[in-house]
């Protein structure tokens, strides 16, 4: 039985149009991948399966198919993943009409670059995490306090905060999600030096006012708004960048030789190879297992955590098999002719410990699970409220 995926004519010939455009507008490096998401944007590929009026191509999903391979062949799936694209899903389920007019349309196209908070992802908060305030002034809201962005470029089109309405009884605190220009007074942006140039930014906020009409949701809805899953993956069964990675390392130890032998012929490299790529195939299975979960309502609510805690194991797992199966060149980047793959190893190790968690192991995404379960120590804030008499008597 053949369960291999086969590609029509036409398909191929998509792919030859696609693989020849992206070898004309890419380099090695890809110094500034907000310019080339802009140049997807202008072909309606940041959104290709959707109509015109949406800024996509209108193409349909065979033709995606090879779009999305052809990006994670090069490493570049995560234009397509960034955090303007999941603000543009968030506002086709939680914005108004105001927002799909101004938003939608302009992400797709790649007018927009996005910053957004880093904060836990579940579907609550800790509001000792957050970091920023809003005060309820008239028609907007007064933010203070500070907290750390990722997104793409030096200055953003659009700010992406989460912030606490402090109440004025004992219930928790209401988290609002505002869209915020970066042009506005008090607000101040610093970007420190990182192992990934530009992958997080600090944004201090001092009495800025916010007006209310960027208010994405509802208040009280901000976490779910900001860290929930507004909708099913549709890249699920699709080769991840994590997959894309391990196969070029693959790639790489069979062609590349040491002492008349290919790398990928000493017992120590092979088993270490073996593992790596079956962690990569297992967190795709647990991706696709989540969204069809998703996708059925059957699922428990940590599906996400699951998949995300394996693919970030996983991705640890590679960045160290590859300093161990290529050695020290493995940290050279692409200025250097030795590097190999074009310095797309060392790229692979910053991008993941700069992903890493530093936390308790698992962190962010074993707390969630934890919590879904029932065995954690965060309560969601529906169940955060003032104490019964009863209840204080205990």
């Amino acid at each position: 039985m053949d369960f291999s995926y086969h590609y029509t004519e036409r398909q191929e010939q998509f792919r030859q149009q696609v693989t020849e455009w992206l070898n004309d507008v890419t380099s090695d490096d890809l110094t500034t991948p907000e310019k080339f998401r802009k140049q997807l944007g202008e072909k309606g590929w940041l959104a290709a399966t959707d109509s015109p009026d949406m800024g996509g191509a209108g193409l349909t999903p065979d033709h995606n198919v090879v779009i999305l391979e052809e990006l994670n062949r090069l490493g570049l799936l995560f234009l397509l993943e960034d955090e303007a694209a999941t603000l543009r899903s968030a506002v086709l389920q939680w914005g108004d009409e105001n927002q799909n007019d101004d938003l939608v349309r302009p992400i797709a196209q790649g007018m927009i670059t996005v910053w957004r908070q880093v904060v836990a992802g579940s579907d609550f908060l800790d509001p000792d995490s957050v970091g920023v305030t809003a005060t309820p002034d008239g028609d907007g809201y007064i933010l203070n306090g500070h907290a750390s962005f990722s997104g793409l470029g030096d200055r953003p089109s659009r700010i992406w905060v989460v912030a606490l309405i402090e109440p004025d009884s004992d219930y928790a605190p209401a988290p609002v999600s505002l869209l915020v220009s970066p042009d506005l007074g008090g607000l101040s942006i610093s970007t420190p030096r990182n192992l990934v140039s530009g992958a997080v930014h600090n944004v201090a906020f001092d009495d800025v006012w916010v007006p209310r009409f960027d208010l994405l949701g509802a208040e009280g809805d901000g976490a779910a708004v900001i860290t929930g899953r507004v909708q099913t993956d549709p890249r699920a069964d699709l080769p991840t960048l994590l997959e894309s990675e391990t196969d070029a390392l693959l790639e790489y130890t069979r062609t590349t030789q040491s002492g008349g032998e290919p790398l990928s012929a000493e017992p120590i490299r092979q088993q270490l190879l073996v593992e790596a790529y079956i962690a990569s195939r297992v967190m795709r299975l647990l991706r696709m297992r989540s969204a069809w979960l998703h996708e059925t309502e059957q699922g428990e609510g940590h599906e996400d955590a699951q998949s995300a805690l394996w693919e970030d194991q996983a991705a640890q797992q590679l960045s160290e098999t590859t300093q161990d199966v290529v050695g020290i060149y493995a940290m050279l980047d692409a200025s250097d002719p030795r590097s190999p793959a074009s310095g797309r190893f060392d790229r692979l190790q910053r991008r993941e410990l700069s992903n890493r968690d530093p936390g308790a192991s698992g962190g962010v995404n074993a707390e969630s699970i934890a919590n879904s379960l029932g065995m954690g120590t965060g309560t969601p804030q529906g169940d955060l409220g003032p104490e019964s008499d009863d209840d204080a008597s205990i």
